[in-house]
């Protein structure tokens, strides 16, 4: 008789034994697959067969040498057992509905068959596991070089399952038809189980024995992740187990599998939420959740000790939540306990089942007080969530919000206060959260309620509507309270009069600070059972309806009027609310714009996006700003893909360009063709209204990769071309701007924009309409700018010097001519200027001897201020630095005498000062023109040495050594003159060896002497030389600047002292001559406008002649106080680029730096953030130039008070905290400074400074050690003794680890205490002795330290 339970135990243990010799390991593949056939043959047959010793006894011995088995026979072995077992449970199922058979003489076979499954499932799973950890071993060994000896069964499933290419598959992935024969078990196992088992097993243990074995080989089963990524196999299983508890009393055996797989393995959590979500919905199971669900909140999670429990815990409460909601809410009481878990992730996973719970209860169609109640409950608790500790609970709590609000309940009257807390989050200090806080915004806005008027939410829109109701209500109150009050004075009509006059007070208060909807009561919250307002789309729930005023003295149809308009007074107003707190959000959201956190970047495009959609107010900003982000760094594709880098620079450039097509380009599908080509055309012309420099510099890139990459049509182009040269009717001058504008941005991209239909630029833009609009004739002129070279190929290429020729057309072009009457335009227009610079720009881009043309519109300017040129260049030998000058120097003193001087300069000299300003604006940009075109000359002769160099060493002969020899007796004026003729268009290749000759005769023999030719025609020519133009304007301009005081016109002023900055960049001579005064004007001149614009020419100064500059670099820093913040701004961002590009060495000013992190003006501070950040990847300069930032800022008339100091060096220790021998450094460079020292002030910003240093190594407190005795005095002053107790509190916590480590930091704080102790008891007199003076020696210790002194 087989014994089920007594073979189990020998199993378990090891003690199986087989009666028969038979093998499979002794015999071929061919031997041991007759064997099974023969096995076969006799169960499918009939199933009883197993029943047969021998039978039974080879198939124990196929179950015990399964792992050496070819695994195609191992799957026809269990393909053999299961349809055995299949017909023995046919032959079971007819016994049981047979009358008169016995169903008891089956179960020994039933028997059988589960002890080999028992066997066969088990070992077959176990040699896979098995052969994982052994392939892993081996793969360990075979790294240190140790052979490995291979498997005699090649074909064994453990060979099989340890050899593939990723080690260690499973014996489902090994076997073929492995996990099918299960999944036929299993179907067999759930028909047996539907059976009265009672029926065939005499005794209720040998039956639970027999249904165990299947309930652990689930088990097992499941342990294996194949199986459960396969839905079909785990219903299957988990149906299995369903009949198991709900037939067979297995409630307990199941809770306690669950718990246990959610105890161990990861990828059960989901799938013990589906088996418990199967039993409560299909198998009367809810029993089973609630005992599940009791085991759980029984427990108490730690993620310090456990990781892997409360992570499955809070995947399976989640899940669960989504599939079985009302089941997990009749345990919500005990589960709540977890919202105050030790475990992030369970209080984490508890708001996100309190989420579901809350969609769940307000999709039910009965409304209940007790369910209203219940839902504003969990919103509490979300609320109050959004203050948890960690960062992640906080990321979940948006997260929740975002599908609460998402689903059919939109909760109106919480809304609110959610979108008040998640705009506090776009502070929070964890960019996750800021991420997931913007896109609850982005929901929020596209969810929200307020369908009215199209859903738009125009601010404008809204209050119009607003006060229309407000009006209405009033009128109606007014008529009804006149009716009341001719009526009889009775109690009804009392009640009534009283109703009518709260309607009235209500209508009568500020719209802003009303929101019913947010102070309403509690049951008010859920509005899925509102009723509709007749003729609107408005919900609103049974507390909001209004009195019923059919006995106020209306009419049943007034009264419901009156009802009407209450509610959509009520709608206007929450919507109204609703925009303000979005518009209160979005100056944040601009900010996130500039995030170096790609994800937050990409979701506050998201949200302007969106906004535009809805028509709010201020989104319109959002979008301009996005287009700034066109410029994020292209990353190269062979870059890392682990950090993403990558992918988030990709996308941000491929949403934004998505986002415009979204907004502005993309055709509406109820328009025809036509229109929306109107309706793309005045989209693209509106992105030009208002526009600032910088945003049109960035959208003018973002149309060229749009019209680059084919996003921008034909059409579109034609019709802007149209609108722009539309002379019909009178176009308003902003539509003209902005088509050209477009036009410009577009020919960046494809230059037939211009060249296909040029005459049209010059009929409109050069012709009438710009000489009516300056700005129209200003961007077309840089429209026609494309004609001359192709888009730059690489960002700072300079046309006609990397490479790329320029295409130049003659003189006699009508283009010049109508660029020569922009230039003698007589309009006194300040748009003039702008218009004139793109003039010359256009001149100097496209002509081929320029300078003819500009020569001749300065003589024609100079013709009207003769007069005053004769005299400038009379007086113009004076020096800079003589008393007369000044004398005449009155920038900043009024001179009363002023008038008089002015009106007898006039007397003498009749300039219209409109003239002088137009003639010093023209040569000054001519200089720099000049200076640009003679640096593309010098690139176009090096380009041509370089390109000429071979062929010229192959043309080697006499000849040519001959021609070379006369070019160099030439001299080097001739060859600066030839060069200075030369033009940059003359690009065409000539192999003629005569003119390759020539080219050396003219340039040199090699590049340096080209640019020393090139320096020459600078500081020899253009200013100075006989013939130079410009060298007539010179003395003009220092005469005018020396007697600023003297002109009254502010523009002249401007623009002189400008020309004059561009005429020094051009000679050092000049400059050199000139700079005295323009140091000056810096420091006195009374506009704002001069000094920044002197603060920049002395940035360019310093890039010419960087060794004028360096001897007076530290004037440049006086601007940096200066009481007009552009002066700041444009000193700072001078000073930044001249700093970190290396063109001005430092020598002590970055104090002055340092004082801009706490400038009044936040672009400034955060500029000068900007700059130290970027220096502090320079080779350690923050920390080198660190003692002389602290003498600036602690020491003398220039210091910072004390709180401003602690916040500048926080924000530069941050820099040096990561290198630990700078750290080391820098205690011992401020432990000598306490030396040299008395003053109280000083030594507290000492020991501040000491403070911010995290001294994580036992050096940094050794070397405080040794530097006690220059400090120990200073321990008196309390606030020095806070600081380095701080210090041994900091140093203590680093040093928790190592024994020797904590008692040197006990034994300093002993050290301490005694010097404290002693310094308090002596003599104050003493200390008086001491020196007094606050500013210290200068020594080595201000000097700049070097990293490795010590070394």
């Amino acid at each position: 008789m087989f014994n089920l339970h007594e073979q189990l135990l020998k199993l378990q243990e090891g003690e199986i034994e087989s009666q028969q010799d038979f093998s499979f390991e002794g015999i071929d593949s061919t031997a041991a697959k007759r064997t099974i056939n023969g096995l076969t043959d006799k169960l499918v047959v009939n199933g009883e067969n197993i029943n047969d010793a021998a039978t039974f006894g080879t198939l124990m011995c196929f179950a015990r040498d399964l792992a050496s088995i070819d695994p195609r026979l191992v799957a026809r072995g269990l393909d053999m057992l299961v349809a055995g077992f299949e017909n023995e449970i046919k032959q079971v199922a007819a016994a049981l509905n047979t009358t008169g058979h016995d169903p008891t003489r089956y179960a020994e076979a039933l028997d059988r068959y589960a002890f080999l499954f028992q066997w066969t499932v088990e070992r077959g799973e176990s040699a896979a596991s098995r052969s994982h950890s052994a392939t892993s071993a081996a793969s360990a060994s075979a790294t240190k070089g140790r052979k490995r000896r291979a498997n005699n069964s090649a074909t064994s499933i453990v060979a099989a399952a340890g050899g593939g290419s990723g080690g260690g598959s499973t014996v489902a992935e090994v076997v073929s038809g492995w996990k099918s024969k299960l999944f036929d078990l299993y179907i067999l196992v759930q028909q047996i189980f539907e059976m009265p088992l009672g029926r065939i097993w005499n005794s209720v243990p040998e039956r639970d024995t027999f249904i165990g074995v299947f309930t652990r080989l689930a088990h097992k089963i499941m342990e294996n992740p194949t199986y459960t990524k396969d839905n079909d196999f785990q219903l299957v299983v988990f149906r299995t187990l369903c009949i198991w508890f709900q037939n067979y009393n297995g409630l307990y055996g199941l809770v306690t599998m669950i718990t246990q797989n959610l105890q161990h393995y990861e990828h059960q959590s989901e799938a013990m939420a589906a088996l418990v979500h199967l039993a409560y919905d299909k198998h009367d199971g809810t029993q089973l959740a609630d005992e599940v669900l009791r085991s759980i909140a029984a427990k108490a999670f730690s993620s310090t000790h456990d990781k892997v429990g409360p992570k499955n815990t809070a995947r399976f409460l989640v899940r669960f939540s989504q599939l079985a909601p009302k089941a997990l809410l009749r345990q919500m009481g005990l589960l709540i306990k977890h919202l105050d878990s030790e475990a992030h992730i369970m209080r984490s996973a508890m708001v996100d089942v309190i989420g579901h719970l809350a969609l769940y209860l307000a999709s039910q169609e009965e409304q209940t007080d007790i369910v209203k109640n219940q839902i504003n409950e969990y919103f509490d608790i979300v609320e109050q969530r959004f203050q948890d500790a960690h960062f992640l609970v906080r990321a979940k709590v948006l997260q929740v919000c975002q599908f609460v609000c998402s689903g059919p309940a939109k909760f109106p009257k919480r809304r609110p206060k959610l979108v008040s807390l998640i705009a506090g989050r776009l502070e929070d200090k964890a960019s996750n959260v800021r991420r997931h806080a913007i896109r609850a915004l982005t929901v929020l806005l596209e969810t929200h309620p307020f369908s009215l008027d199209g859903a738009e939410l125009g601010m404008d829109k809204l209050e119009a509507r607003l006060e229309t109701i407000n009006n209405e209500l009033a009128q109606m109150a007014k008529g009804v309270e006149a009716a009341s009050s001719s009526a009889t004075k009775t109690a009804d009509e009392s009640e009534d009069a009283s109703m009518v006059s709260n309607l009235e007070d209500e209508t009568d208060n500020e719209t802003a600070k009303l929101l019913d909807a947010t102070n309403g009561d509690a049951s008010d919250d859920i509005d899925d059972a509102a009723t509709e307002t007749e003729g609107h789309g408005t919900k609103l729930s049974d507390s909001q309806q209004a009195p019923n005023y059919a006995n106020a003295g209306l009419s049943p149809e007034m009264a419901a009027k009156a009802m009407n308009l209450q509610f959509q007074q009520r709608y206007y107003r929450d919507a109204l609310y609703f925009v303000y707190q979005l518009q209160e959000a979005q100056p944040l959201l601009l900010q996130l714009l500039g995030s170096t956190n790609k994800g937050e970047v990409m979701e506050a495009m998201d949200f302007f996006v969106a906004s535009v959609r809805f028509r709010v107010d201020g989104a319109q900003e959002g979008i301009r700003r996005m287009s700034h982000l066109i410029w994020t760094p292209p990353v190269t594709t062979n870059s890392t893909a682990a950090d993403g880098t990558f992918e988030e620079a990709r996308g941000v450039r491929s949403k934004l360009l998505d986002s415009y097509m979204q907004l502005y380009l993309t055709p509406n599908e109820r328009l025809s063709a036509a229109e929306n080509t109107s309706r793309i055309t005045r989209n693209l012309i509106s992105l030009t209204f208002g526009a600032t420099l910088a945003e049109l510099t960035s959208l003018e890139e973002l149309i060229r990769t749009l019209v680059s990459e084919g996003l921008i049509g034909d059409a579109v182009v034609n019709k802007l071309r149209s609108v722009y040269g539309y002379t019909k009717q009178r176009l308003p001058p902003s539509q003209r701007r902005g088509a050209i504008i477009i036009l410009g941005m577009m020919a960046q991209a494809n230059r037939t924009i211009v060249t296909d239909d040029i005459d049209l630029y010059l009929r409109i833009g050069l012709g009438k309409y710009g000489h009516e609009d300056l700005t129209v004739a200003k961007y077309t002129c840089m429209v026609l700018q494309c004609l001359g070279a192709e888009r730059k190929k690489k960002v700072g290429a300079v046309p006609g010097i990397d490479g790329e020729e320029i295409r130049r057309l003659p003189m006699n072009n009508p283009v010049f001519e109508g660029l020569r009457r922009v230039m003698e335009e007589p309009r006194r227009d300040p748009e003039w200027f702008p218009a004139a610079e793109q003039a010359l720009n256009t001149i100097y881009a496209l002509g081929d001897k320029p300078e003819a043309l500009c020569i001749r519109i300065v003589k024609d300017q100079a013709m009207l201020v003769q007069d005053l040129l004769a005299s400038s260049l009379d007086s113009g030998a004076a020096p800079v630095g003589s008393a007369s000058d000044e004398d005449r120097m009155d920038v900043d003193e009024d001179d009363d005498d002023a008038p008089n001087q002015i009106q007898h300069v006039q007397k003498r000299k009749t300039v219209d000062p409109w003239d002088l300003t137009r003639m010093v604006f023209i040569v000054g940009h001519i200089a720099i023109k000049e200076i640009v075109l003679l640096e593309s000359i010098e690139a176009e002769l090096k380009r041509r040495k370089t390109d000429e160099e071979p062929k010229r060493k192959k043309r080697a002969s006499p000849k040519a050594a001959s021609k070379r020899g006369r070019g160099r007796g030439r001299g080097r004026g001739a060859r600066a003159s030839a060069a200075h003729s030369h033009n940059a268009d003359e690009g065409n290749d000539d192999n003629d060896d005569d003119d390759d000759d020539e080219l050396n005769q003219i340039a040199g023999s090699t590049e340096d002497e080209i640019g020393d030719i090139i320096s020459a025609i600078r500081e020899r020519e253009l200013l100075a030389g006989d013939k130079s133009v410009l060298a007539l304007f010179g003395p003009l301009l220092v005469h005018v600047c020396k007697n600023l005081g003297k002109f009254s016109d502010r523009m002249l002023t401007v623009h002189a002292t400008a020309a004059l900055a561009k005429f020094m960049c051009v000679s050092s001579a000049f400059c050199e001559q000139n700079l005295p005064l323009l140091l000056t004007l810096l420091q006195r001149a009374k506009s704002p406008v001069i000094r920044a614009n002197i603060a920049i020419a002395l940035g360019d100064i310093a890039v010419c002649f960087s060794n004028l500059m360096g001897e007076n670099v530290q004037y440049l820093y006086g601007p940096l106080h200066d009481s007009d913040v552009n002066v700041k701004k444009t000193t700072l961002m001078v000073l930044t680029h001249l700093i970190l590009n290396g063109m001005v060495k430092v020598k002590g000013q970055l104090g002055e730096m340092a004082k801009c992190l706490e400038d009044k003006d936040a672009r400034v501070a955060d500029m000068a953030r900007l700059f130290f950040t970027e220096l502090s990847t320079k080779d350690n300069a923050v920390y080198n130039n660190l003692p002389d930032i602290i003498s600036s800022l602690s020491v003398g008339a220039g210091a910072v008070n004390e709180i401003s100091f602690g916040r500048i060096m926080k924000f530069l220790f941050d820099f040096i905290k990561e290198k630990e021998r700078q750290m080391e450094n820098v205690v011992d460079k401020l432990c000598q400074r306490f030396r040299n020292t008395v003053d109280p002030r000083q030594c507290r910003d000492i020991a501040y400074c000491l403070a911010l240093l995290p001294y994580k190594s036992e050096r940094s407190v050794r070397r405080l050690m040794d530097g006690l005795p220059g400090y120990q005095q200073k321990l008196s002053e309390d606030a020095v003794y806070k600081y380095f107790v701080d210090i041994v509190a900091k140093a203590r916590t680093q040093a928790a680890q190592k024994h020797e480590a904590v008692l040197m930091v006990d034994d300093f704080e002993t050290k301490l205490k005694e010097a404290r102790a002693k310094a308090i008891g002596e003599d104050t007199a003493g200390l008086d002795e001491q020196p007094t003076s606050s500013q210290p020696a200068q020594n080595e210790d201000d000097g700049e330290m070097d990293e490795d002194e010590d070394l």
